[in-house]
């Protein structure tokens, strides 16, 4: 029978490697104009690639407060594959950057208003993904993981901004 998805523990079971995705917040800097950076939380979607994987087709959807939903796949496939990251090595995403390439909404508020647009909104990001094993181990897709985050100003000045995370339990 084949796993659950919806399942936490879904996956192989044995000596089958699994996969883990995990969401962190990252200080950073953001360029604002020619000129200026300011501080800059970013939220970074990694998963793993143990030698034990043929294949990892990651798949996620972005979402806006009160706003539409996306399928930023494409773009998560376009930017890092498991076939591009050498074994023992993470493939990782900057979500922000994903919201300005696929999620077209977030995309066109930014362009107008610069960085200030995503501020004080909550979004979702749910992430899973298709892995193919070695070792002639059937297919399978991992649990989808969930989360809320939001950037907020940590200074009235807007001279530095920080990420609020959340999981998101079932």
């Amino acid at each position: 029978m084949p796993p659950d998805p919806t399942r936490q523990d879904a996956g192989p079971k044995g000596p089958e490697p699994s996969l883990g995705i995990s969401l962190k917040a990252v200080p950073s800097k953001l360029l604002v104009s020619k000129d200026r950076e300011i501080a800059f939380t970013r939220a970074i979607l990694s998963m793993p690639h143990t030698g034990g994987l043929i294949q990892v087709i990651p798949h996620a959807t972005l979402g806006q407060e009160r706003g539409s939903i996306q399928d930023v796949s494409a773009a998560l496939q376009k930017a890092g594959s498991s076939e591009s990251t050498p074994p023992g090595k993470k493939i990782e995403w900057d979500v922000y950057d994903l919201l300005l390439a696929a999620h077209p909404g977030v995309a066109g508020k930014v362009h107008l208003f610069g960085f200030k647009a995503v501020l004080n909104w909550w979004f979702t990001l749910d992430a899973w993904a298709e892995v193919h094993p070695t070792k002639g181990a059937a297919p399978y897709k991992t649990p989808v993981y969930r989360w809320k985050l939001r950037w907020s100003p940590a200074t009235p000045a807007l001279e530095e901004i920080n990420l609020a995370l959340e999981t998101v339990a079932d």
